[in-house]
């Protein structure tokens, strides 16, 4: 009788073993994490697409080199899509065919409209570490976005021009979402304040507004506002020859290279929206951009999309390094993600101390008006 116990114990035990074996093979550790990049390295904005890849590449090095062993590795892989939606759908392809990338980085607002559904159907989480507005808030699930207010950054310069008591302005954007939420942002505004405003828009390559300009002289506008990239450098230098001195305001972009030749200096006064280290955790940041500048040997001359990018990189990282220990019920990798960056509450980046939103919105950036006095300085207008 004895014996049939201790052999029924036996057995008991030795079930218990194979059990936890077999749950051990299902909870088999993830190695290695493929994350994909997609900006303008390349043609046009790349100061939205070149240094935040390297500050992402920066962050993913230092998270590498300091994990645990059961911390999966990251591994990052860059495509150029030369600031154009139709080549960010290629690019992306590319990324999931050849990486099987779980997350994409995309600096573009129209490129991560365009990839979306595509993504949720992959189970691929989509993270724009540049851009944050109501057009990315319309998306899916499964995208966030880690970066500014697009609205609250452009309302700086309505207020602006309510403070300076202008009464007739005339806005001049780009045509893809993000410039054309800055107009439409500072013209609601300025509608409420019984502001005259007038906003035009023209094809993404031109680079003469003569004609335009000239008629836009004769309707005497006490403000221009101009949202676009390098070719509306262009635009300020031209409106400057025929005589223009109305006040210029422009977006996010004014250090990108070639803004300043364009404009011949037109650009100088100009007063835009932008984000330095004094505007976010300045320690950090510097230290930031201090590393940045050992490992690649030159400084952005552009902070805020390589911080954006930077932080965006930390929180993710933060949440992957536990996805061995958290992920216990075997959730679809998009699942588990998107639940863990919905938890992010008062990371401290570099930018700023950011919470993430209900709808995958952060929130903890915030973006001031600078003047621009001279080729690549500018100050902070309350200074």
């Amino acid at each position: 009788m004895n014996n049939n116990k201790n052999i029924l114990k036996r057995l008991g035990v030795l079930s218990i073993f194979f059990v936890l074996i077999f749950f051990m093979a299902c909870q088999s550790k993830v190695e290695t994490i493929n994350i994909g990049y997609i900006g303008p390295l390349t043609t046009r904005a790349t100061d939205l697409g070149i240094a935040p890849s390297k500050a992402i590449q920066l962050a993913v090095e230092e998270y590498n080199e300091t994990r645990l062993s059961n911390e999966p590795k990251v591994d990052l892989f860059i495509e150029d899509d030369q600031w154009d939606k139709e080549k960010g759908l290629i690019a992306y392809e590319k990324l999931r065919k050849e990486h099987k990338i779980k997350v994409l980085f995309i600096s573009n607002t129209d490129g991560t409209i365009a990839i979306s559904e595509k993504a949720k159907e992959d189970k691929v989480i989509i993270i724009n570490p540049c851009n944050n507005d109501t057009a990315l808030n319309k998306l899916n699930e499964n995208v966030f976005k880690i970066a500014k207010s697009t609205e609250e950054a452009h309302s700086l310069i309505a207020n602006r021009i309510i403070d300076l008591d202008f009464k007739k302005v005339i806005i001049i954007h780009y045509p893809n979402n993000f410039m054309y939420l800055g107009a439409f942002t500072c013209k609601e505004i300025l509608k409420k304040e019984g502001i005259e405003t007038k906003v035009v828009s023209f094809k993404k390559e031109k680079t003469n507004f003569m004609k335009e300009l000239t008629e836009y002289k004769a309707e005497d506008y006490d403000a221009y506002v101009f949202l676009g990239y390098k070719e509306y450098g262009f635009a300020m230098k031209q409106a400057r020859e025929l005589g223009i001195e109305s006040k210029f305001f422009g977006s996010t972009v004014l250090l990108q290279e070639d803004y300043y030749e364009n404009s011949d200096g037109a650009i100088i006064g100009t007063e835009f929206i932008f984000f330095t280290p004094q505007n976010g955790n300045y320690v950090p940041a510097q230290d930031f951009l201090n590393n940045y500048q050992s490992k690649f040997k030159e400084k952005p001359f552009s902070v805020w999309p390589p911080m954006q990018a930077y932080d965006a990189a930390n929180i993710l990282l933060s949440v992957l390094k536990n996805y061995n220990i958290t992920n216990t019920k075997n959730n679809d990798f998009d699942s588990w993600l998107r639940k863990k960056l919905l938890n992010v509450h008062y990371f401290e980046g570099v930018c700023g101390n950011i919470s993430i939103k209900s709808n995958g919105a952060s929130s903890g950036i915030y973006f001031s008006l600078y003047e621009y006095k001279s080729k690549g300085k500018f100050t902070n207008i309350k200074e």
